[in-house]
């Protein structure tokens, strides 16, 4: 019965904006939408996707006005300001929140894991949606999908600091890169990664205070100026195979919509969601001319190189499941288990499909069952 509600909704949604005829009494809603994001930072393509599928569902009834970081307050301050409903909703990437509860550091990327689409794939089938709600329940919030990137960039170094080809390349380096998982496994590597927000990695590459840095996807790379200071980009990014993002919303704010605009914002979500997914795939595409036009060189990292990472990046996945337990490991279990179910149709489909399987699952859901994670 419930998926014949959301059927009937989203029908009665496209109809409207097919015939232009409003599905809707008219209540009016307005929102406040946050985002972690700067205008010079485009991962906010599903949140303004989103709000706009909004607008035209509602005949303009339900408005969602959004506010980029610095405008209302800095981006990290979001977190607190949806919880305690000064806004009703923030556009984000789940992992910068770690430091409020560590059950958040794979929902938003994991090391030599999730691809784009199997974020897409665990979060509707495989019980994903029910786990980021249970983290974000926890701070008076609920999450909704809004789309993941493909591969990010991965490093990209100054011409006096060299290209990233082999391990033994990290050592010394002074790397931006924010996620917990990277950091550890850079320290072990010899390397000295520093985490520091987006807005800010422009001028610290160019004044040498960093050796270079990663941030996301090549075009939003792109956007933010890096092929005009640095040189070298190392790919492939092993350390962040694609990056979830999604809007978490006030739960006391969304109860108190009508039924029918809470089954819109919905929709509006999971639609938003696709045209994120498309527009990150071709951004990325499009760019990688751009830079090379620029003269950055590209290099790879090697086959010996890659095969260390994906062991130390196991290694990682299964101290962090011993030392947080709980919901952290609740989850990385339920992302484990989607990796192993998904893994005979990924190598039937081999290059038709898409992604990898990692080495690390067999043994990292071992030790899960000895944990008695449920």
């Amino acid at each position: 019965m419930r998926r014949i509600a959301l059927a009937v909704t989203l029908t009665a949604a496209v109809m409207f904006l097919v015939t232009g005829s409003p599905v809707l009494a008219g209540e009016k809603v307005k929102w406040r939408m946050g985002s972690c994001w700067t205008e010079a930072i485009n991962l906010y393509h599903g949140d303004k996707a989103m709000i706009e599928f909004v607008k035209q569902a509602t005949n303009g009834d339900f408005e969602i006005q959004w506010f980029p970081s610095g405008s209302l307050m800095k981006a990290f301050e979001y977190f607190d300001a949806c919880s305690k409903g000064v806004v009703q909703a923030v556009g984000d990437w789940p992992s910068y929140w770690v430091s409020k509860d560590t059950a958040f550091d794979f929902l938003g990327s994991m090391p030599y894991g999730f691809t784009n689409m199997d974020y897409m794939v665990w979060y509707y089938q495989y019980g994903g949606r029910e786990l980021y709600n249970e983290a974000f329940g926890k701070f008076d919030m609920m999450y909704f999908n809004l789309g993941a990137t493909p591969m990010e960039s991965g490093f990209r170094t100054t011409e006096k600091a060299g290209p990233i080809k082999t391990l033994e390349d990290y050592k010394g380096l002074k790397v931006r890169t924010p996620a917990r998982a990277t950091i550890s496994i850079l320290e072990k590597l010899g390397g000295a990664p520093v985490k520091m927000p987006g807005g800010e990695i422009y001028l610290a590459v160019e004044r040498g205070t960093l050796d270079g840095a990663e941030f996301s996807a090549p075009g939003i790379d792109w956007g933010m100026g890096f092929a005009e200071i640095t040189k070298y980009w190392s790919v492939p990014c092993w350390f962040q195979p694609a990056t979830q993002s999604g809007v978490m919303v006030n739960k006391s704010a969304f109860e108190k919509l009508p039924k029918q605009y809470q089954d819109i914002f919905t929709m509006a979500c999971m639609a938003a969601a696709m045209d994120s997914l498309t527009f990150y795939e071709a951004d990325s595409a499009r760019a990688i001319e751009k830079f090379k036009q620029k003269g950055v060189e590209i290099v790879e990292l090697d086959e010996e190189s890659l095969k260390k990472l994906d062991e130390m990046s196991g290694d990682y996945i299964i101290e962090a499941a011993k030392e947080r337990g709980g919901l952290f490991a609740k989850i990385l279990k339920s992302q484990l288990v989607y990796l192993r179910d998904y893994k005979d149709w990924r190598d039937m489909t081999g290059k038709f499909g898409y992604g990898f399987h990692p080495t690390y699952v067999e043994s990292a859901l071992v030790e899960l069952e000895k944990m008695g994670v449920k």
